[in-house]
This record gives C-alpha cells, sequence and structure tokens, in this order.
C-alpha cells in the first residue's frame, strides 16, 4: 500500500504522484484543494462552522461556500461528525487511533493523516499475512512493491506556526520507519530537519555564527526602523504643508480685489428689491458736524505746518500716500475725526 499525503506548501505540491493510481492520494486544507486534479480521501478535522450564504458577518474563512461545494463532491471526506452538507462524510475513527498510538503527538491534521495511514497499512498487512501472501514483518519479495508513505506539500518550517506541530509529525515518520514503512520526502521539504539539541547546540561554531549574525541584524533593523519613524512624520508634515499650499492656491490664487453682487442681478428678485427700499427709507445714522465745528476744524488744518519729506506729500489739498486718510481732503478728514469725538 502507498498513500501519499498532501500538504499545501507550494514547494513541493507539484511532486506528488497524481499520475500514478498506485498511489492513494490524501489531503487536507482548504488552501489545497484548488490544486489537486484527484484525490481519494479528504480530512476536514476542524470545528463544522458551514457558511451562512447571503450573511457575511457570519462566513468563517475556513469554511468558504466553494470549498463547502468542493467537498461534498468528494467520495471520501474523514470529519470530526457526520454532517448533512457533505454526503460521504465520516467521522474520524479517534477512539481507535488514540487506543493504538496513544493520547500525545496529535499536533496537526497531517499527525493524524500518518496515524490512520500506519494503521491502514498495518491492518493490510494482517489481511495478507492471513492469506500467506506477506511476512508480517513486512519484508517484501523481489515483485513486491514495500508499503510507503509520501508526504508533499508539507513543510513545517520552525519559525512559522507549524513549528510547534512538526514534532507530532516527525514522531509519526519515525514510528512507520521502525515498522517498515518506507518513507519518502521530497527534498524540497525540511520536515524531517531535526531541532537543534537544546542547550548543547549553542557551543556548536554554526549557533556562535548565526547568533552573531543575528544579532547585527536586529540592530540595523532597530536603525531603520528609527529612520522609517524620522522619515514618516516628515512625510506627514510635507503632506500637511501640501494641503495648505493647495488651500492658499484655491483661495488667493490671484492678486485681485475682491467683488461685490452685481447689483442688477439681485433687482431681479422682488423679496432684496423690498429690503433695498426699506433701508434707503430708514433715517441715515451719519452724524453730520455743526457749522461751528467744521469751522474750528478748518481754522486748525490752516494752522498745520506743509510736510515736504516722508511718505505723504500734500498736494492741492489731498493727502497721498499710506496714512489712515487714504484719499480724502485734509479738511474731510479733520470733519470726520470732529463727528467721532462727538
Amino acid at each position: 500500500m502507498k498513500i501519499a499525503i498532501m500538504g499545501s506548501a507550494p514547494s513541493s505540491l507539484r511532486l506528488a504522484p497524481f499520475g500514478d493510481p498506485s498511489w492513494k492520494i490524501w489531503g487536507c486544507s482548504p488552501g489545497l484543494f484548488p490544486n489537486v486534479p484527484r484525490v481519494d480521501a479528504w480530512f476536514e478535522l476542524h470545528r463544522w462552522e458551514p457558511p451562512v450564504i447571503g450573511n457575511p458577518a457570519l462566513q468563517k474563512p475556513w469554511f468558504s461556500p466553494e470549498y463547502v461545494l468542493w467537498m461534498a463532491k468528494q467520495k471520501l471526506v474523514w470529519m470530526k461528525d457526520k454532517v448533512p452538507e457533505i454526503p460521504n462524510s465520516h467521522p474520524y475513527p479517534e477512539s481507535e487511533i488514540r487506543h493504538l498510538f496513544g493520547d500525545y503527538f496529535f499536533t496537526s491534521s497531517i499527525a493524524w493523516m500518518l496515524a490512520m495511514a500506519i494503521d491502514q497499512i498495518i491492518t493490510a498487512r494482517e489481511a495478507r499475512e492471513a492469506r500467506n501472501l506477506l511476512p508480517m514483518d513486512g519484508t517484501m519479495s523481489a515483485d513486491i512493491e514495500p508499503d510507503a508513505i509520501a508526504l508533499y506539500g508539507v513543510d513545517m518550517a520552525a519559525d512559522e506556526e507549524y513549528g510547534y506541530q512538526r514534532a507530532g509529525c516527525q514522531h509519526f515518520v519515525s514510528l512507520a520507519h521502525l515498522l517498515d514503512i518506507q518513507i519518502i520526502v521530497p527534498p524540497e521539504s525540511d520536515l524531517l530537519r531535526p531541532m537543534p539539541g537544546y542547550g548543547l547546540a549553542e557551543s556548536d561554531q554554526w549557533h556562535i555564527k548565526l547568533l552573531s549574525r543575528h544579532n547585527e541584524l536586529t540592530a540595523r533593523l532597530a536603525q531603520c526602523d528609527q529612520q522609517l519613524a524620522q522619515m514618516t512624520q516628515q512625510r506627514h508634515f510635507l503632506a500637511g504643508a501640501i494641503s495648505d499650499n493647495d488651500y492658499h492656491m484655491k483661495t488667493w490664487g490671484q492678486d485681485r480685489e475682491g467683488r461685490g453682487t452685481n447689483p442688477g442681478i439681485l433687482a431681479a428678485s422682488p423679496r432684496i428689491r423690498a429690503l433695498v427700499n426699506k433701508t434707503a427709507l430708514e433715517p441715515s445714522a451719519v452724524v453730520v458736524p455743526t457749522k461751528d465745528e467744521f469751522t474750528a476744524a478748518s481754522a486748525k488744518l490752516d494752522a498745520m505746518p506743509i510736510p515736504t519729506k516722508g511718505r505723504q506729500a500734500y498736494k492741492d489739498g489731498i493727502i497721498y500716500g499710506g496714512g489712515r486718510g487714504g484719499g480724502k481732503t485734509a479738511k474731510q478728514r479733520a470733519i470726520q475725526k470732529a463727528s467721532q469725538r462727538k
């Protein structure tokens, strides 16, 4: 019996013997189902949480509608319990597997699959032994292929979430090897790489070298983070400056004086015309100086010396320049000032 156990890691997935009918193809994971041309058994051991069509808030990412529809078409799906949405679903024989292999090392779906593969191979051997076709030690004649378990798309890299799961797979791989089951793992996978020996590996040259490089890279990363924070702050400043500049461009883009509303257009409105007429009929709030105030202001103005230097020039009774008079005659300014005092 030859069983190929499939994961979703792309490094060795393409090497699986899909075209060889002597191999049984077992798969798991929603990340795998779009990439397998055939499968003999599927394993979905997670809690069944089917999608709620039309209600995205209740949609579980794991059980997409496409994944559920695909599983419904498979001829054998191992699950925690049988579910009506998957017609060919069957409860995984957890109790039997635990009775054979104990309660430890079931750290992933691959571990459960390895345990079942070992159990089925041993069961097939017992059946062949009963028919006097094969010794129970698993030895084969020259014309009979050995039992085998291959793993494709199964990396379980130590720096990912699968790091703690890898030891469980390695346990069942070792157990299969002890039972004379051939184990095939492509070189593209690092599944069978042992973890460094705790404590003792710290004295090895490779560990010292890699630890030194780790510290160097960590320091450089911290420097980059600091520079990134500074550049991010500068970017925010520049973005704010651009926004402020755009406001001024749109608001003060031309050097022009403000213009009032066209009175001809406003006069077309009966309501506005009525308001204008009402304002014209109201008493004026302008204070007109008396004759005596006007005479006193004129005498005071005539007694003032005429400036000959500076920003202002006196010409024909008009003051030109930047003073607050701004184009009024001197007498008009004096009259206005007297009116304000009153």
